[in-house]
């Protein structure tokens, strides 16, 4: 029995020196996305600004309102004017008419009242004191700081912001278009449980909902003033539908603050759609990107070697962006880790140090180096290596990612000139 047990001992002491525990590590970090359609030839410099078409009938609308001001106080000047010659007039024919009627006799007066059933009294004119007509100011479409607007939002990467010899980067706001918002009510099934007696029953649940846009276009324009890009993003055509959270009680209708939001949402968020796409199609655009890495966890440090081209990979893609040689030297050794640490790898045997899924882990981890460095040959290489593996589902839908990738990091290569 005990050379039974000292056996099994040393066996799964055998398993747990062999065994690899694979650990992967989501890690975001930033590099420089190469222009789908860069400028030719080559320009330094842009511009940005915002412009709206609706300013146009803003202020036509102002000058209307205020001509119609203008008339109206005109107008309450002149009748001011008027106003005392008229109580005049209406005084001087009150005080004629009652002279007449004083005139007459007593005897019919009587007649006029009783028997004619007339009261011939004379009644002063009223004459109404003049008033100034209140004239309603407008509705605008929103005005905004342009300048700060474009300044904020509109960037292009890689490029100076500067007037001479420069791109010409200009949006322009058709307006926010919303829909009257409605107070909508839904039913709800609810329970309530009083001495251990269930009971359900309906409440109502109210909420707002109303459809919004706010369409824009994007014209860059080269330094002869010809487009490079120049169009209307369909995805601004389309309404969004607002809905807000539902509430046992009814909401106030005044839906004033609410439509000044929304319309302050979706201008950032359609000037940011804009500026991403510029970039992606004539800009260096400093871009992010999450992925996952895997490095081995084992037992008296067995995958030393591997942590260390993992650590070294890590701090690489961290500097690309504020460190470039860094960046280099560190992806560099990483690389060079672990193609040499492949050579050790051993897919038909499970006790392998460098065996199957620490050979696919590193192959991926080798993808992601070479993707920052755009390194787009040696890619191929590995994944052709893949290929040649049995990948498991969520392996094969990795795999497809990078080829997305490098598909079209080769393209922007070659748009490039790369």
């Amino acid at each position: 029995m005990f050379k039974i047990s000292s056996f099994l001992s040393i066996l799964l002491l055998t398993l747990n020196l062999t065994a690899q525990n694979i650990k992967s590590e989501d890690i975001t970090y930033s590099f420089i996305k190469l222009p789908s359609k860069p400028v030719v030839p080559k320009v330094e410099n842009y511009t940005s600004s915002i412009t709206a078409t609706y300013e146009a009938v803003n202020n036509k609308l102002l000058v209307l309102f205020e001509e119609d001001k203008a008339r109206a106080e005109a107008d309450y000047q002149r009748e001011m004017s008027e106003y005392p010659a008229k109580l005049k007039a209406a005084d001087d024919k009150y005080a004629k008419e009652m002279e007449a009627w004083n005139e007459k006799s007593t005897a019919i007066k009587i007649v006029e009242k009783q028997l004619l059933n007339e009261n011939n009294r004379p009644v002063k004119d009223y004459v109404a004191a003049p008033y100034r007509k209140t004239i309603s100011p407008p509705v605008l479409k929103t005005s905004y700081d342009y300048p700060s607007l474009a300044a904020t939002y509109l960037k292009i990467d890689g490029y100076n912001k500067a007037e001479m010899n420069a791109l010409t980067y200009l949006v322009t706001l058709q307006g926010f278009e919303h829909s009257q918002p409605m107070i909508k009510t839904e039913i709800k099934k609810e329970v309530s449980r009083v001495n251990n007696v269930s009971t359900t029953y309906d409440v109502t649940y109210y909420y707002i909902e109303y459809n919004y846009r706010h369409p824009m276009s994007v014209r860059v324009a080269n330094t002869k003033n010809q487009d490079i890009i120049f169009l209307a993003p369909i995805e601004f055509t389309s309404f969004k539908t607002y809905k807000s959270t539902s509430q046992k009680t009814s909401p106030s209708a005044d839906f004033t603050f609410l439509l000044k939001s929304s319309e302050e949402n979706i201008l950032k968020e359609n000037l940011t759609f804009i500026n991403h796409l510029v970039n992606d199609q004539i800009g260096y655009e400093v871009t992010p990107r999450t992925i996952s890495l895997d490095y081995v966890k084992s037992k008296n440090d067995a995958h030393a070697d591997v942590l260390e081209a993992y650590n070294n990979q890590i701090t690489g893609l961290k500097s690309l962006i504020i460190n470039e040689p860094l960046a280099t030297l560190k992806l560099n050794a990483a690389i060079d880790a672990y193609k040499a640490i492949l050579l050790e790898s051993d897919l038909l045997d499970k006790k392998a140090r460098i065996d199957k899924d620490v050979t696919i882990s590193i192959y991926f981890n080798l993808l992601e180096a070479y993707y920052a460095q755009r390194k787009t040959v040696e890619a191929e290489a590995v994944m052709s290596a893949l290929t040649l593996i049995d990948l498991s589902n969520r392996e094969k839908k990795f795999k497809e990612k990078y080829v997305e990738a490098f598909l079209d990091l080769t393209n922007r290569k070659a748009a490039n000139g790369l």
